[in-house]
């Protein structure tokens, strides 16, 4: 399988949002108000951007992401631990918990529970295998697994409005739902915060139709860091695609609720609307990514 940039960060949390003024004109945030949040040089933001075409790489098997001026939020929730394991492959030992206390988890208090959610970015800038960037939203359903005893998260689904790296996920037989008609927009609320809302929208019965909205409390500052992260692993119609990722990025502190619709994708999962009741991690900042297929399906 492949390799494909994301960004695993638990995130997310939310209390009554405050009445908004009119919304701004909808938009990414401008590459160089994150230039001003990083830090960075304008010739250094420059050189970080894909080529015009004169790199591109289209060897097979293989995704290279490079993705700009993103923030991110990575929601989880406890989901009954008999339901994940019948939609995790036996190539993955679903991780066993605890069931957490209310609000988190409203079922039985002694039940064992699997640890479910999305990844979820938006990116003003998103490239793949040197192909011209463009403004794009990617959504990731995830489980907490095990894989040969190494915790991991198994990707359900990737969703994304970005057409090349839907054509490319569905080369490496990825299960990818295409989502053109989802759409971004912020506001400021009364208190003057940033306020985010990212809808997810499939248009078709039982594809992904939710929303996220974000308040963000405490804006990203200081110097980016740099991080790894992956593998995770994903097994699709042509073997294991193997997802990684590298991050210059900021962190700060939201408010974070996703309004999951009745007989949407994630609800097969287990996933329903939630509202986070403690503020939690909200990341800026730029990435690359690797999706790679690993192996073919085996048979018999």
């Amino acid at each position: 399988m492949t390799n494909i940039s994301l960004r695993r960060h638990a995130m997310c949390s939310t209390q009554p949002h405050p009445s908004c003024r009119p919304p701004r004109a909808r938009r990414l945030v401008t590459a160089s108000a994150f230039v001003a949040v990083l830090g960075m040089s304008a010739a250094h933001a420059e050189s970080a951007e894909p080529g015009d075409g004169a790199d591109v790489d289209e060897r097979p098997g293989l995704i290279l992401t490079e993705e700009n001026n993103c923030f991110e939020t990575g929601d989880r929730r406890p989901v009954l631990l008999s339901h994940a394991q019948t939609y995790v492959p036996d190539r993955y030992i679903v991780t066993s918990l605890a069931a957490p206390p209310s609000p988190a988890w409203l079922g039985p208090a002694d039940a064992r529970v699997a640890n479910a959610g999305f990844i979820d970015y938006v990116c003003e800038s998103l490239s793949v295998n040197g192909h011209g960037p463009r403004p794009t939203i990617v959504s990731l359903g995830t489980v907490l697994v095990r894989r040969d005893n190494i915790s991991t998260d198994y990707v359900l689904w990737v969703a994304t409005d970005n057409p090349v790296y839907f054509a490319r996920l569905q080369e490496l037989g990825v299960e990818v739902h295409f989502i053109p008609n989802s759409s971004y927009s912020e506001t400021t609320n009364q208190n003057g915060q940033r306020q985010i809302s990212v809808k997810y929208v499939e248009n078709r019965p039982g594809g992904l139709n939710n929303t996220r909205t974000i308040t963000v409390l405490a804006p990203p500052s200081g110097d980016p860091v740099p991080s790894v992260g992956g593998p995770i692993y994903h097994l699709g119609s042509k073997g294991e695609v193997a997802i990684t990722w590298s991050n210059l990025a900021l962190t700060g502190r939201a408010n974070v609720c996703f309004r999951v619709e009745p007989e949407s994708l994630p609800t097969v999962y287990g996933i329903t609307s939630f509202c986070y009741p403690n503020p939690r991690t909200f990341i800026v900042g730029n990435w690359t990514g690797t999706v790679e297929l690993l192996s073919p399906p085996t048979s018999g």
